[in-house]
C-alpha cells in the first residue's frame, strides 16, 4: 500500500513538473508597455494675488520582442524598444509676460538582444528574470540659458546598455502569459555629440557618459503580454 501511494505521488510530482515547464522549440511573441502621469499644483497669495502653478511629468514606454526557448523555461530572443519622457513643465496663473516653450520629450529607441528565464511556482504563476543588452540612441533637449527667451539646445547621443530586470508572470491560459515589473538593474553608456544652438564644436570635442544603478518603484511599472507557439 505504501508502494502504491509513492507511485502516485512520484507520478504525480512528475506530471506537476511538466505542467509548470515552458519546454523547449515553443516561440514567443510579446512585448510590455508602460505609463505613467504626475502632476503637482502649488499656491500662494501676495499683495492680494493669489499665484497657483502646476508642474506635469510624463513616461511612456513600449518594447515588442520575439524569443525562441533553447531549453525548458530558458528563452533567448530579440528586442526593440521606444520610451519617451516629458521633463516637468510649469504652467503659472496668471500667466508671465515670457511663456518658455515646453521641451520635446526625452526619447530612447533600443535594440538589442535578450535571455530569459522562468521560475513557475504553479501551472499558472511565476517569477522571470531578463537579461538584456544592445544598442541605443537618445535625443535629449534643454534651454540653453536661464532666461525667459531663452533657445532650445538638441543633444543626440548613441552607445550601449544591459539591464537585468526582476518579473512576475500568470497565464490565464497555457499559451498566453501576462507580467508585470517595476524597474531594473541597469548599466548605460552614452557618447554625445555637439549640441545645437551652441555655436561652432570645439576642436577634438568629445563627451560621454557612463551610468550603473538600481531604479525600482511604480513609476517604472510596465505590463507585458506575451503568446507562446506550441506551448
Amino acid at each position: 500500500m505504501k508502494k502504491t501511494f509513492l507511485s502516485l505521488f512520484l507520478a504525480a510530482g512528475v506530471q506537476l513538473a511538466q505542467a509548470q515547464s515552458i519546454p523547449a522549440g515553443t516561440v514567443s511573441l510579446g512585448g510590455s508597455v508602460g505609463y505613467s502621469r504626475s502632476t503637482s499644483n502649488n499656491s500662494g497669495t501676495s499683495n492680494g494675488t493669489t499665484y497657483t502653478n502646476e508642474t506635469t511629468t510624463s513616461q511612456f514606454s513600449l518594447a515588442p520582442s520575439v524569443g525562441y526557448f533553447v531549453a525548458d523555461n530558458l528563452a533567448i530572443g530579440l528586442t526593440f524598444s521606444y520610451q519617451a519622457f516629458s521633463k516637468p513643465y510649469i504652467t503659472y496663473t496668471p500667466a508671465p509676460s515670457v511663456v518658455r516653450a515646453q521641451l520635446d520629450p526625452t526619447t530612447t529607441l533600443r535594440l538589442g538582444a535578450y535571455g530569459q528565464y522562468y521560475k513557475m511556482l504553479t501551472e499558472q504563476f511565476g517569477f522571470l528574470g531578463t537579461l538584456g543588452g544592445g544598442y541605443q540612441s537618445m535625443r535629449d533637449y534643454a534651454y540653453t540659458g536661464n532666461s525667459s527667451s531663452a533657445l532650445i539646445s538638441e543633444f543626440k547621443a548613441s552607445g550601449y546598455y544591459a539591464e537585468l530586470t526582476p518579473g512576475i508572470v500568470f497565464f490565464p491560459i497555457p499559451k498566453l502569459g501576462l507580467t508585470a515589473s517595476i524597474g531594473s538593474l541597469a548599466f548605460n553608456h552614452l557618447n554625445y555629440d555637439y549640441p545645437t544652438n551652441s555655436g561652432t564644436a570645439p576642436s577634438g570635442y568629445e563627451s560621454k557618459s557612463s551610468t550603473f544603478g538600481a531604479s525600482f518603484g511604480l513609476s517604472q511599472l510596465q505590463f507585458g503580454g506575451t503568446y507562446y507557439f506550441g506551448r
